[in-house]
């Protein structure tokens, strides 16, 4: 900053040199607390032309872009908890259609790096008609995915007031709202979450058929990536997993049997 040489760099550094060191806000440091009046009676809301960031949703790490094929297979491994955290997003990887995974490869689980980001705390509403979504979902160069408040003015906030932040993601989500029990064939059609085992075991057949499906039409080229991804990401880490299990977990003479 110092280096540039102008007019307004200069009324900046005067301006901000006014204003007493530890008490400079803002972007530029030229204003202090005192510059501003309590408006205890102004709303607050955020129409769809001023919205504000709530963060970057992903990808957080490179290996968070995977092709469609690589995460089905990771997500019918860990019993569908990555279909959870997934966005699908419009630039292709690898010529396949690229989704979005924010969780960890050895647990399935929302890794850490993502655990640091605002929006993954964000709620959604399902199908909760008392409910209002007042975070919107959108993309940046079709590959990144960010999540942006807006306040409508209906539902303008009093200084003190506090709101839910809640998304809608929509009709891509049914299946995961259906095995967590809040979609419409759980609350209208008498289908029961994964907590049913029955249920679970029926989708599950579904899901590994559709599996069994999907590879039999792989081209070797595929297959091998597949193949590549799985004992390279995905196999090592339950392996450890087990290991560590087996280590520290079963009695000293039951593991003289294996």
């Amino acid at each position: 900053e110092n280096s540039v040489q102008c007019g307004i760099h200069q009324e900046v550094l005067k301006l901000r040199s006014e204003v007493e060191d530890g008490k400079r806000i803002g972007f530029l440091g030229i204003h202090s607390e005192s510059d501003y009046v309590e408006a205890n009676d102004v709303l607050f809301w955020s129409g769809p032309e001023s919205m504000f960031e709530v963060g970057r949703y992903g990808p957080i790490r490179p290996e968070d872009r995977k092709t469609e094929l690589n995460f089905s297979m990771k997500n019918f491994i860990y019993d569908f908890e990555p279909a959870e955290w997934s966005y699908d997003v419009d630039e292709k990887i690898l010529g396949d259609c690229q989704l979005i995974d924010i969780t960890d490869d050895a647990t399935g689980e929302v890794h850490s790096e993502a655990k640091k980001h605002t929006p993954i705390y964000v709620n959604e509403i399902g199908h909760n008609t008392n409910l209002c979504a007042n975070v919107r979902i959108m993309h940046k160069n079709d590959r990144s995915v960010y999540y942006y408040a807006c306040i409508e003015k209906e539902n303008a906030m009093k200084k003190g007031d506090c709101v839910e932040l809640l998304v809608d993601y929509g009709k891509l989500y049914e299946n995961v709202r259906e095995r967590k029990g809040y979609g419409v064939a759980n609350l209208y059609g008498n289908v029961g979450d994964d907590s049913d085992r029955g249920a679970k075991l029926q989708r599950n057949f579904a899901a590994r058929q559709s599996i069994e499906s999907e590879i039999s039409k792989l081209s070797v080229v595929r297959l091998y990536y597949l193949a590549e991804f799985l004992m390279e990401r995905i196999f090592p880490e339950i392996n450890e997993s087990i290991e560590d299990i087996f280590r520290h977990h079963v009695p000293s003479q039951l593991k003289s049997r294996f």
